[in-house]
């Protein structure tokens, strides 16, 4: 095919995977994220787990990760959001706000106001008089 023929498919037009379960369409990634912490939660109840403690850990995961693949904060995907979280953790602690410290000269505190003088149109000139 030619280049000259081809073009480039707009981002809101793109297909995502798809599962359709009791006719609704599901993200494929979040589906399967949901079903494996699923299994992975019912393997560990039969194979002994604290059944309390492991539906609630698999429900905090479950959220997580739906949040981190299909949630929008500001306008980025969670992925970015969370990056941008975690930049912002990690980097140095240099900026503390801290109170400025402005000494004056005890000189400049004992100093009198400068008088005030007429604009020089209200001054009399002695000279013309």
């Amino acid at each position: 095919m030619s280049d000259y023929l081809s073009a480039a498919v707009p981002r809101k037009l793109r297909l995502s995977a798809s599962v359709q379960v009791a006719g609704m369409r599901l993200p494929a990634r979040s589906f399967l994220m949901i079903i494996g912490i699923m299994a992975i939660g019912g393997i560990a109840i039969s194979l002994g787990a604290n059944i309390e403690r492991t539906i609630w850990v698999s429900g905090v995961l479950i959220f997580t990760g739906l949040a981190i693949l299909e949630g929008r904060i500001w306008g980025r995907s969670s992925r970015d959001a969370v990056g941008i979280v975690w930049r912002h953790i990690n980097r140095p602690k240099r900026l503390r706000a801290s109170q400025p410290q402005a000494i004056l000269p005890p000189e400049a505190s004992l100093m009198a106001t400068p008088s005030l003088q007429r604009p020089r149109w209200q001054r009399k000139e002695a000279s013309h008089e």
